[in-house]
């Protein structure tokens, strides 16, 4: 064999090695990000293009007829800060959610602790609890203003059935605000309940069976063992629950109307009404931002509640 032959013999291999080496190089580095190209195409599109027009339309002063007439800077942060609506509305979210994520915590807990247990009863149970969440939160909150309904309501025909007098539930401002907290409640007890019983029945047996030797209660064992073991799961539903019912619109809008007065007002329904009955969109889009970090703050602390609780031996 001649030397040309030779050498362009090593040149095609060494150029077959570098095209294997290519490829290899590809399929390992590149092949991932271009199989994830798409869905961070679709989370651009819906998620960080709207997030960021919205910061832009937080910055812009709107005419009475919604149209941006010029930057606004600051102002409408500072007008926020400065409203007393928005403080009285951020006051009645706060109460609302610790109210209704406390009941519902306790609650899912508890259902949980009464189901966890396997069998044919059990188990249809289980479907029966969960089939609240299952249903749109505006259908839940017209059936439940059609039932608290103060002339026509199954739920003051069944008062005054048994000699109790009629109440104007969604008419008063204490009962209106207990009103959209019982909604809810019903409706989302059952969100925690579901995590609250995965978390059980993925707990280890061996505590259990060394405190049943030891004749440990039953609340003894609920208290130093249950407890103790769930909680990282309990504070995963507490921060679910709470950056849920932070936002909460649905009930307030079908039911009250942020009514009656401004006793149900919360800060969505208050944002909506600046947006599109007084086609105020900045100031409408601070406040959100605001709420955003409200949000932010609370859920950081319970995340690091939750990091505490696994360091120190939860789980």
């Amino acid at each position: 064999m001649s030397k040309e032959s030779l050498a362009d013999t090593s040149t095609s291999s060494s150029v077959q090695l570098r095209n294997n080496k290519n490829k290899r190089f590809f399929k390992k580095n590149l092949l991932p990000y271009w199989l994830l190209l798409p869905t961070i195409s679709i989370l651009a599109v819906l998620t960080i293009f709207p997030l960021a027009y919205s910061i832009y339309v937080s910055f812009q002063r709107f005419n009475t007829f919604g149209e941006a007439v010029g930057f606004h800077g600051v102002n409408n942060y500072a007008d926020v800060i400065s409203s007393i609506t928005f403080w009285n509305s951020l006051g009645i979210t706060l109460l609302y959610t610790a109210g209704v994520v406390a009941v519902e915590m306790v609650l899912g807990l508890a259902l949980a602790l009464m189901v966890s247990k396997e069998n044919k009863v059990m188990s249809y149970l289980r479907w029966i609890l969960i089939i609240p969440m299952m249903l749109s939160p505006l259908v839940v909150g017209i059936v439940f203003r059609l039932m608290l309904n103060a002339d026509f309501g199954i739920v003051n025909y069944m008062l005054t059935s048994i000699g109790l007098p009629a109440v104007d539930f969604l008419g008063n401002s204490l009962t209106a605000f207990l009103s959209i907290m019982l909604v809810d409640v019903w409706q989302w007890t059952p969100m925690c309940f579901l995590i609250a019983l995965a978390g059980l029945q993925s707990l280890p047996q061996d505590p259990y069976e060394a405190a049943r030797l030891d004749g440990a209660s039953k609340w003894q064992i609920l208290r130093d063992i249950t407890i103790p073991l769930l909680k990282p799961v309990l504070i995963v539903a507490l921060v679910i629950r709470t950056m849920d019912a932070l936002r909460m619109f649905d009930q307030v809008f079908v039911l009250t109307q942020g009514g009656p007065g401004r006793a149900t007002e919360v800060i969505s329904f208050l944002m909506y009404r600046a947006a599109m009955r007084f086609s105020d969109f900045g100031f409408a889009t601070a406040g959100l931002f605001m709420v955003l970090v409200v949000t932010i703050l609370l859920s950081l602390i319970m995340i690091k509640l939750l990091n505490r609780t696994e360091k120190t031996g939860g789980y």
